[in-house]
């Protein structure tokens, strides 16, 4: 008899949820995580500046549809949802843009998502880049939200599937941090951390786990690991049914998103009571957006995505610290610099337990993250947030995604 009916391998937010839905079935599950902490990319960083900040997902997105935004009420995480006015500023080649010229950024951005929807609608499945019309001397803003907002360069991205998601506009930040929030939802669950998986073999009716510590028999197995890891190679699969999802899935690649959080004594008043700052060098050079935290002390958290990221990831956590400390100096005076309390950088593409950020299907292949959800994979099931036909991209999604897994799953044990 298998010691398990199910394996969880991963506990991020797609197999927490997976973890929660079993719990309430009573069949005997066990959760394998191969990092020393729970959450995957929801981390909340306690260590690095005197207040929390999160390396990864931040935003309760479509927070009135958001299944987790139930949790935050339970477990008294706090988080920020009224409407806010008045809250962007922009740098660009000098200085700071004048309201009217804030309109006409505003203006050149939705004209972008507008026309990703619009050529979505029409079923056309091509790269953003080849659907964006012209923003002017608003480009380099327009280009940098959307390869943070994609997690790649928008030639990289299917603009179809960049509009799989289900956007209902409600995006309430979590203040006192979304990877505690995650930890917090994880409390009793049966965790085994610090413990990787290289292989899954499926036998008829039973699969196989093999860990560094030793194997472990199960009746099914949920998969929640990055696309990335998926496609490296790390965990092997064999037996059962899952070679075409894996090639399927090499379609939904993660993307580059990395952050790096500035703490400072107090805001320049050209930012304060705003949410974000975008700096635009001007002259073709990359434009960074700035999300700023009022503290106490005020944090700048800095956005690279895509090749916004470029050398600067590739070099290592000082490089993007450098990257976003001059494009600051730029917009406040190279004073700003001295007056740094302290800087932090998130690492996802460098991790090889993640391997990068969010998903999203290549030009031409949007088609494949329907095709993957649906892919019968036999008693070896898959979950994440790149596998989320509503919410791909986000924790909610993942989380959901583990949820509805696990219910399938659960439905290969007789009652």
């Amino acid at each position: 008899m298998p010691e398990f009916d199910v394996v969880i391998i991963g506990a991020g937010a797609a197999g927490i949820g997976a973890g929660l839905e079993l719990a309430g079935t009573g069949l005997r599950f066990v959760m394998l995580e191969a990092a020393d902490r729970v959450g995957g990319r929801a981390l909340t960083d306690t260590t690095t500046l005197p207040v929390p900040w999160d390396h990864g997902c931040h935003w309760l997105h479509s927070g009135d549809v958001n299944p987790l935004v139930p949790w935050a009420d339970r477990l008294g995480a706090a988080y920020f949802k009224e409407e806010r006015q008045d809250h962007f500023a922009i740098w660009q080649d000098g200085r700071f843009a004048s309201p009217a010229e804030l309109e006409q950024a505003g203006a050149a951005t939705q004209a972008a998502f507008a026309a990703i929807e619009a050529a979505a609608s029409a079923g056309r499945d091509v790269s953003i880049q080849q659907v964006l019309p012209d923003a002017g001397r608003w480009t380099a803003g327009v280009r940098c939200i959307l390869q943070y907002m994609a997690g790649a360069d928008p030639d990289q991205v299917s603009a179809p599937g960049y509009r799989d998601y289900e956007d209902t506009g409600a995006d309430w930040p979590v203040v006192s941090g979304y990877g505690a929030l995650i930890a917090g939802m994880a409390a009793g669950l049966p965790i085994r951390t610090g413990l990787p998986v290289d292989q899954i073999v499926e036998h008829p009716g039973t699969v196989e786990v093999h860990t560094p510590a030793g194997q472990i028999t199960a009746g099914a197995a949920i998969v929640t690991v990055s696309t990335n890891v998926l496609t490296s190679g790390a965990i092997r699969f064999t037996g059962g049914e899952t070679a075409a999802f894996l090639e399927t899935v090499a379609d939904l690649p993660c993307g580059t998103y990395e952050k790096v959080a500035v703490a400072v004594p107090d805001l320049p008043p050209e930012v304060t009571g705003k949410i974000f700052c975008m700096v635009d060098p001007g002259s073709g050079q990359t434009a960074v957006d700035f999300q700023v935290m009022p503290g106490p002390p005020p944090v700048f958290i800095a956005h690279l995505g895509g090749d916004a990221a470029g050398a600067a990831v590739a070099d290592g956590p000082a490089a993007m610290t450098a990257l976003a400390v001059e494009r600051l100096c730029l917009a406040f005076g190279s004073v700003f610099g001295k007056r740094i309390i302290a800087t932090g950088t998130s690492t996802w593409r460098r991790n090889p337990l993640i391997g990068g950020s969010y998903a999203n299907p290549r030009p031409g292949a949007a088609h494949q993250r329907r095709r993957a959800i649906a892919a019968e994979t036999g008693r070896v099931g898959f979950a994440g947030e790149a596998l989320s036909g509503r919410w791909p991209g986000t924790a909610h999604g993942a989380y959901q995604s583990g949820r509805d897994k696990a219910r399938e799953i659960a439905g290969l044990f007789p009652a």
